[in-house]
């Protein structure tokens, strides 16, 4: 068998295989059919061609025929991937789908092997091929992205190539020319596939790179096989079918080891710099796994890509006002909030997809958008702003790619990463296996941040131990003391002291009262929080909670709506409990708005991470009840923001600072959070996130 012959039949098998591939994948698009239909037309090209050499003649009908449709399959399918849709190139296609009928007619015909018709027909298809590179070359030229242009070239400078090499098939009647057309055209199609699906031209570089370790593997294992089953000849089948056998269970063990090895060679030596660092982001991911403060994580990204050309942004979640706070970086100073109304397209895409964010691709979207909608949709202007909008916040990053820090269903952080592009060794985009690299660094990171928290939650925890067995005994060395001098005052008769020494005895007995209520709250707050749970409807709760108010705490000049769903699900939760927080954040409110102003109490069903908390029901996956209580008030000032939750803080007069302490404990020991959102002269909102139950299915 020739290599003319052989290297038909692998183009054959490549081409089908790809258009079937495409053909598969989902969601269809029109660029996929078109690729289809080429790759196609090029499969039955290559199977003529197989045809001829074993004929030993001209060229087969099945070849011309193809070869004819090839060039105006050409002209459409490249048209798309440049988004050329002008009346010159439409022209062009229809002349072209024309001329391939005509050329169809004579190539069936007696004349149809003749060089008075196959040389017309080869330089057809050569200026088919040749309005194709002219297309890529003026879009090309009228690209304003660098790394675009880039890209395009390699496109261009294969496809000149492929062409030259493709027409040694019908210059030469030789082997060699028509097998090295048909290996440029098998690697160009693979080319052009790689770059398709994965929503950009691939890297030139890094598909010689995929292309090396396929052929060092396919080399090794041929080797190996051949090795094992050749040698033994064509005279010996017992032999021959043993030695088959071993030879593909030695495969079988040995890939799993070589391939890796491969790997590492190959990036070594063809892209160094993308090798180095990976090394680096796998260094840093193991040392994170024995990193548990947040400090200690910042310090040592920022150190491992120190020096390397890398510009890197560490943002981490402020739960409060669902932003994320810079922590750290390198390079040029980033902005120091991502919030939801500064960046609202980016991050919503982060916390739906909860993937890595690039942008080449959504440069991608912004250009391949007019083409996957038409002009008749209205949403086709509010998707490419939305796209700009990220690709704008991604810009004052001066980020390549987002990676998110995902712990369970909450994005709890993210990285920015991007290159210097002064640096000589900087590369300008990330590869899949890099962007793996750091999505590992990125896990690593979600771990250190919620082993932080909860390295807090148990200093915490051991904390209030200590409080409550010292408030065990401060309990009585202070409100025993505190009984004598109140009994002591009680005794003393008042009608026969003096006026101003009745009220110093008042003033004793409202003190002696005002500190026995602190030393009972710290008490509250100290002791542990078990109560007595039991499924409840949180409507009911906020209804009970406002009879108990409604006579002696709501003011007349603040203006209380309710806005509770309907047919909520279930929590399970101490009833007096939740009284007991309701109550506190109303006060609250009440006190937020001495002018009067109006209060929205609202309960909704959402989803979210699911708190978790022992319960005799079965929780629903992320199904949460949320109770908000919202004012009218002035909101809390940004450097309070953080303390309000810290025990004994506060800004009243005659406030303990217990208050919302005990209120975040009652909700956490039932399973849920306490959250806060404020923005000053708008308000504040508190909100109670309870996990929604269902009662368990009796099984038949």
């Amino acid at each position: 068998m020739s290599i003319g012959i052989t290297s038909a039949i692998l183009a054959s098998i490549v081409s089908l295989t790809v258009a079937i591939a495409i053909l598969l994948r989902r969601p269809q698009r029109r660029l996929y059919s078109r690729f289809a239909l080429f790759t196609l037309a090029l499969c039955l090209y290559h199977a003529g061609s197989l045809i001829t050499r074993f004929g030993e003649g001209p060229m087969s009908p099945l070849q011309s025929v193809t070869a004819a449709f090839i060039a105006p399959l050409t002209l459409l399918f490249f048209a798309d991937v440049v988004r050329d849709n002008s009346p010159t190139i439409r022209h062009y296609i229809r002349t072209g789908f024309l001329i391939s009928g005509i050329f169809t007619v004579l190539c069936i015909s007696p004349l149809g092997r003749s060089a008075f018709i196959l040389l017309p027909l080869g330089i057809y298809v050569l200026a088919a091929g040749l309005i194709a590179l002219k297309m890529l070359y003026q879009h090309t030229q009228r690209s304003t992205s660098d790394r675009e242009r880039t890209r395009l070239r390699y496109l261009l400078y294969g496809g000149a190539i492929t062409l030259f090499l493709a027409a040694g098939e019908t210059i030469s009647s030789t082997a060699v020319p028509a097998a090295m057309g048909h290996v440029a055209v098998t690697f160009y199609v693979y080319f052009l596939y790689q770059s398709i699906i994965s929503q950009r031209l691939i890297n030139l570089v890094e598909l010689m790179g995929k292309a090396a370790v396929l052929g060092v593997l396919t080399l090794m294992l041929a080797t190996i096989y051949s090795v094992l089953v050749l040698w033994v000849g064509s005279g010996h089948q017992g032999l021959w079918l043993f030695n088959t056998l071993v030879a593909s269970f030695v495969i079988l063990i040995l890939y799993d080891q070589i391939r890796p090895w491969v790997e590492t060679t190959t990036a070594r030596m063809l892209f160094r710099n993308h090798y180095e660092f990976r090394l680096q982001a796998q260094t840093l991911e193991r040392s994170l796994r024995t990193t548990i403060s947040i400090d200690g994580m910042r310090d040592r990204i920022l150190s491992a890509f120190t020096g390397s050309g890398t510009e890197v942004s560490i943002y981490l979640l402020d739960e409060g006002k669902l932003q994320y706070l810079l922590q750290g970086y390198l390079g040029e100073r980033p902005p120091e909030v991502l919030s939801l109304s500064q960046h609202p397209t980016l991050l919503q895409e982060i916390r739906r997809e909860r993937r890595p964010v690039i942008l080449e691709e959504l440069m991608g979207r912004a250009v391949e958008s007019p083409a996957l909608l038409t002009h008749e949709d209205t949403g086709i202007q509010r998707e490419l702003g939305r796209i700009g909008e990220s690709i704008e916040a991604m810009r004052s990053l001066r980020a390549s790619v987002v990676i998110p820090m995902t712990s369970e269903a909450r994005v709890v952080g993210l990285l920015a990463f991007g290159q210097e592009q002064t640096t000589k060794e900087a590369f300008t985009e990330y590869s899949a296996e890099d962007i793996v690299a750091l999505m590992a660094v990125a896990e690593a990171c979600a771990v250190v941040v919620e082993n932080s928290l909860e390295y807090e939650k148990r200093r915490e925890r051991d904390r209030l131990v200590e409080v409550g067995e010292m408030a065990t005994g401060m309990a009585h060395e202070i409100r025993n003391p505190l009984g004598a001098l109140k009994g002591a005052a009680q005794c003393l008769k008042v009608d026969e002291l003096q006026p101003d020494q009745r009220e110093f005895i008042g003033i004793i007995l409202e003190e002696v009262d005002r500190l026995n209520g602190v030393v009972i709250q710290f008490l509250d707050y100290a002791r542990p929080y078990r109560g007595d749970p039991i499924p409840c409807n949180v409507n009911d709760i906020i209804d009970a909670t406002l009879r108990l108010m409604e006579h002696d705490a709501l003011p007349t000049n603040v203006e209380v709506r309710k806005e509770l769903s309907h047919n909520l699900p279930l929590v399970s939760v101490d009833p007096e409990h939740l009284k007991q927080v309701l109550i506190n954040l109303f006060t609250n409110a009440f006190q937020a708005m001495p002018q009067g102003g109006k209060l929205t109490l609202t309960s909704l069903e959402s989803s979210g991470a699911n708190a978790g908390g022992d319960a005799p029901f079965h929780s629903l996956q992320n199904a949460q009840v949320l109770i908000k209580v919202t004012d009218s008030g002035p909101g809390i000032s940004p450097d309070l923001f953080t303390k309000i939750f810290v025990p004994f803080f506060t800004t009243k007069a005659q406030g303990t600072g217990l208050g919302l302490p005990i209120c975040q404990r009652i909700v956490e020991s039932s399973g849920g959070r306490l959250e806060v959102a404020s923005e000053p002269e708008e308000g504040t909102t508190f909100t109670v996130r309870l996990p929604a139950l269902t009662p368990p299915t009796n099984s038949p």
